[in-house]
């Protein structure tokens, strides 16, 4: 009974690994030659793989970027959700954001390298602002109910705002792409030799200080 009870979660965390592996060597391979230049058998042959091994985790190049590292618009909202209260719908935003961003300091080198191919591909980007639409669609009901104005008004400050949230957001996340591309050996804390690069949380929260809204009502 012990056996078959544990196999499955065995084979899960033995799959992730495989991922994860396979995962890091592409990304190396797309920061460094370019996502269009490097093909599916340059990245088995880089990781010692068949092109059939490799299908078995990925659908196509695209998915070893993207994976499921990227929040879907319910887990953005619902963290939205948990900073409204108490504060404005600006600074909830940053809040949110700011969270995302401890979570991605987390797993630093990854993010930085995923972050630079997919601003150096005009196809993976297009994929990324999709993904943006996505959230502004979840996120723009929850602002809209707490701004002092209604009708399409508040529709209209609330897509103002969201949308501003979402480019504060990748100015600072490009900017910490490549703080310390240049180093070999990347850590995965997001701190380069002598502590010299900021964290993204601390990025994120500077450049959403640089806006300023009027101020809304606290949530209630």
């Amino acid at each position: 009974m012990r056996e078959t009870t544990t196999a499955p979660g065995l084979r899960l965390r033995t799959r992730r690994l495989v991922t994860e592996a396979l995962a890091d060597t592409a990304l190396e391979l797309f920061d460094a030659s370019g996502f269009d230049q490097v093909t599916v058998a340059d990245i088995v042959k880089a990781a010692g793989i068949s092109q059939r091994s490799f299908f078995r985790y990925f659908s196509n190049k695209e998915d070893v970027v993207f994976g499921d590292r990227i929040p879907s618009p319910e887990d953005v909202r619902e963290e939205l959700c948990r900073h409204l209260d108490g504060r404005s719908a600006w600074d909830a935003l940053r809040a949110t954001f700011v969270v995302a961003a401890e979570q991605m300091d987390g797993d630093a080198g990854r993010w930085k390298r995923a972050t630079r191919v997919i601003c150096q591909t005009p196809a993976l980007r297009a994929r990324y602002l999709e993904k943006h639409l996505a959230w502004t669609g979840a996120l723009v009901p929850e602002i809209a109910t707490r701004t002092d104005t209604g009708g399409p008004v508040a529709e209209l400050k609330a897509q103002t705002m969201v949308n501003t949230a979402l480019a504060c957001f990748d100015v600072a996340l490009e900017r910490w792409a490549v703080d310390g591309a240049d180093r070999i050996g990347e850590d995965q804390g997001g701190e380069g030799r002598g502590g010299e690069d900021r964290s993204l949380a601390v990025l994120v929260g500077e450049v959403f200080g640089f806006v300023r809204f009027p101020r809304e009502p606290s949530g209630t």
